[in-house]
């Protein structure tokens, strides 16, 4: 049995792709529950009131919570849509998929650097560390596009 390692460089665009798609909606219906639009329970409102709790130790504007978690989904779309950019790109040449694999991570990638920054000010060290392991393993499936040979 031979391992093909195109191919598992494809499931790795095609799982982040995925992961993100199921980020972006638990966030979007999350939202959308928050407004009062969707009343389900697989429609859990917890990342915005969280949001709103852990910036309660600044002293920020009303408006700003809303801003941020608005910022938070515009990086998730983007990043979700720079994935099935990528994927729906690996029936082309592997140059082409690549090149469109690595503007998905570089975004994708920064969304958690932010996020490891907004962590450390707002001092949730517990949160932090599922940002340090959800970003760090997305780095490191980035870096097997290239560590592994084709």
């Amino acid at each position: 049995m031979t391992f093909n390692n195109l191919a598992f460089k494809k499931i790795i665009i095609l799982f982040w792709t995925l992961w993100w798609l199921i980020a972006l909606w638990t966030d979007v219906v999350g939202g959308l529950a928050h407004l009062g639009i969707l009343k389900a329970s697989w429609a859990p409102d917890t990342n915005y009131p969280f949001l709103v709790e852990t910036l309660k130790m600044y002293p920020v504007a009303s408006w700003m919570p809303t801003a941020f978690f608005i910022a938070i989904l515009a990086w998730s779309f983007l990043s979700t849509l720079a994935f099935c950019w990528a994927s729906a790109g690996l029936v082309k040449q592997r140059d082409v998929w690549m090149r469109r694999a690595q503007v998905a991570f570089v975004i994708s990638i920064t969304f958690w650097l932010a996020f490891f920054i907004a962590d450390q000010a707002v001092m949730k060290f517990d949160l932090e560390e599922n940002h340090m392991v959800q970003g760090g393993f997305q780095l490191l499936t980035f870096l097997s596009l290239y560590l592994f040979p084709d």
